[in-house]
């Protein structure tokens, strides 16, 4: 499964995911991962459906969280994957997580 190819949603809780460490450069070519930074892992339930926000660009996002690390400034960086195909990273302040897909993922 390529990090570019749509998500299908019946299945969306076996998409690959890191968690529970810093995701690596291999993760990132597997499509497990969004970025390799050397970062610290946090303490979340992946995959995980979400919505992106960010501040004055476009609409509220569905996504699946696949990566959760804190990185150097401190703040924690998320990776995800677009329902239709491809990926994002977004700063936990801008992502409101779910615990199942609501009617926005339909």
């Amino acid at each position: 499964m390529s990090i570019e190819d749509p998500i299908e949603m019946a299945k969306w809780r076996a998409t690959p995911a890191v968690e529970g460490r810093a995701a690596t450069d291999a993760d990132v070519k597997a499509g497990c991962a969004i970025f390799a930074v050397d970062g610290e892992p946090v303490d979340l339930d992946l995959p995980a459906c979400a919505i992106v926000r960010e501040e004055g660009v476009g609409e509220p996002t569905p996504v699946i969280v696949i990566q959760a690390e804190r990185i150097e400034d401190g703040s924690v960086a998320i990776g995800y994957r677009l329902l239709d195909g491809g990926c994002g990273i977004a700063s936990l302040e801008d992502v409101e997580l779910l615990s199942e897909p609501d009617e926005r993922f339909r």
